[in-house]
């Protein structure tokens, strides 16, 4: 179950592109047939790798919180993400203001 939880995460995060499973692999440091059993749901990461990845999506994040029960947690760590994008449209609004900040 673990296992193809966390491939179908990644696959709605990153999707099936090469380029998908190169960027896993630096994000985690592992090797491309390790990540290709990741995508495939052969294998599931490691605690460390786990970590990994959760640090940069938001849907293997969620993955492992309703793997572990915890769904109740789901919507509040959406809204971590959701911060994190307002942040960069507004960097990206001030920026083609000239530069002049918007309240």
């Amino acid at each position: 179950m673990f296992a193809p939880a966390i491939a179908t995460a990644m696959l709605s995060q990153w999707g099936e592109t090469p380029s998908a499973r190169k960027e896993v692999g630096r994000v985690t440091r592992a090797n491309e047939r390790t990540v290709r059993n990741w995508f495939e749901g052969k294998n599931g990461p490691s605690g460390e790798n786990l970590v990994a990845l959760i640090r940069h999506s938001d849907a293997v994040l969620a993955a492992v919180l309703e793997l572990s029960g915890r769904r109740d947690l789901v919507p509040a760590s959406s809204f971590l993400g959701l911060r994190q994008s307002l942040e960069r449209v507004l960097t990206a609004l001030d920026e083609l203001g000239g530069g002049s900040k918007l309240a």
